[in-house]
């Protein structure tokens, strides 16, 4: 399950390894793309210094 996390500071990203495999850390913003098991997305919603988590998703564009 791949998700995007929404962080306080770039420090939580260590403690995200542990959970699942990192494919992107936003330079901008402080998003992170995550690739994870189901299971452990409930342990991501409460490790400290996460705002929010959502499901990624592929856009489509209507013509």
């Amino acid at each position: 399950m791949r998700l995007i996390v929404r962080i306080k500071e770039k420090s939580v990203v260590k403690e995200l390894r542990s959970l699942g495999k990192v494919l992107y850390v936003s330079d901008l913003t402080n998003i992170v793309g995550i690739d994870t098991k189901v299971e452990d997305a409930a342990k991501i919603k409460k490790i400290e210094g996460v705002i929010d988590v959502r499901e990624s998703s592929k856009g489509v564009i209507a013509v």
